[in-house]
């Protein structure tokens, strides 16, 4: 049974930097919610006066995609089967481990509350039962090489579109896979990819949302497990007479499908 090991890396979660920690709108924010600012989570939605001096200040600051990767992965049928492992990697190198069995809160605001509770305490809920777990200094390439996986898929913008099924179908008896994905909404990987043996993975030359791509990959892997060769071979292919009716309108359609009456003979006039 194949172990999928999803990895959102160089996601832009991070603690607020020290550099802006004293900013207007970070202090009003920490003011409102109760807690010291350099204990929040920074993002974009509610810091974004102060994003001025920061650096790749375009990308950070979104908490939300991770949140929306977790719920994607902690509700997919390959963790319900025990099947899927996933981690956030951070650009500060942070990693987050979530058990498959954790069940994270849907709505935004809890979540936050949640991850900054762990940054506090490395572990939630506790030790005894850690759902989720914190560990600093970890670059990309040390967490995948810890999973010691057989192959590691990293999803990249490209021209060419790579086939989905061509790439998942063969990988049913494989027992260890890393799939990577950015976890980032502007730019490239800050990682150096070059330090891990990989496979890129394009879903077209566009960078997709985070959750649009995760799904893809779910959808793909449950597809080419189960469907046979032939059919992965085929997946996408219109059949011929698919082909023969494109671009008909729906009235032609219908004509075509109706049989055609049999032509009678003309009636002989009467002498």
């Amino acid at each position: 049974m194949t172990q999928w090991f999803f990895i959102l890396a160089d996601s832009e979660l991070e603690l607020i930097p020290k550099e802006i920690v004293n900013e207007r709108s970070i202090l009003n924010n920490a003011r409102a919610r109760g807690k010291a600012p350099e204990k929040l989570l920074l993002d974009a939605s509610h810091h974004h006066p102060a994003f001025a001096r920061l650096p790749d200040s375009e990308r950070r600051g979104r908490p939300d995609i991770v949140h929306f990767f977790l719920m994607l992965c902690i509700d997919s049928d390959l963790s319900l089967e025990g099947k899927l492992h996933a981690f956030v990697h951070t650009r500060n190198n942070d990693v987050i481990a979530v058990k498959p069995e954790t069940r994270l809160p849907p709505h935004y605001p809890r979540f936050v509350g949640l991850i900054e509770s762990l940054y506090e305490q490395r572990v939630v809920p506790s030790r005894e039962n850690a759902l989720l777990e914190l560990r600093n200094e970890v670059p990309l390439e040390v967490l995948v090489k810890a999973l010691k996986p057989d192959e590691v898929l990293v999803l990249t913008p490209a021209e060419l579109q790579t086939p989905l099924l061509e790439i998942f179908a063969p990988l049913k008896d494989v027992e260890r896979v890393v799939v990577i994905i950015g976890g980032f909404s502007k730019g490239d990987f800050r990682s150096d990819l070059s330090k891990f043996k990989h496979t890129k993975v394009s879903l077209g030359p566009r960078l997709q949302k985070v959750w649009t791509v995760t799904y893809k990959l779910f959808s793909a892997i449950q597809y080419a497990g189960k469907a046979p060769e032939a059919k992965v071979k085929d997946a996408g292919k219109a059949p011929e007479a698919k082909v023969k009716d494109a671009g008909k309108t729906p009235e032609e359609k219908v004509k075509a499908t109706k049989p055609s009456k049999p032509r009678r003979a003309p009636k002989k006039k009467e002498e």
